[in-house]
């Protein structure tokens, strides 16, 4: 998923009943190895808590309403069109594609 033309998103989870393992990978002109390394950090602490028994709702409604740049317009979701930061996007994906919660998808009809 790309954010307001500044940054791509790229979320892979590992699901089979439930969501156990979450990868993300950053990439953008001015991505320095930090901040390519914090989402990594953020996606294994994720996919920690899910594995010891967090719920997924849970996980998502942390992430999801952060707001901070980048945000804007997102192109390559089928269903989500606008962020208020990064970890908004990956906490409304997760909500939306894993559990149920259209309400927040600014597509309806899937």
């Amino acid at each position: 998923m790309n954010i307001a033309g500044q940054r791509t998103l790229y979320i892979s989870v590992h699901d089979n009943e439930q969501p156990a393992e979450i990868f993300l990978q950053l990439k953008g002109s001015d991505c320095c190895s930090e901040l390519i390394g914090l989402y990594d950090v953020i996606a294994r602490l994720m996919s920690l808590a899910l594995q010891y028994g967090a719920p997924l709702e849970k996980v998502g409604d942390l992430l999801a309403g952060a707001k901070f740049a980048p945000c804007g317009p997102v192109s390559g979701h089928d269903r989500l069109k606008s962020c208020t930061s990064l970890p908004d996007l990956i906490g409304r994906h997760l909500l939306v594609e894993y559990c149920g919660r259209h309400d927040l998808a600014h597509v309806s009809g899937f």
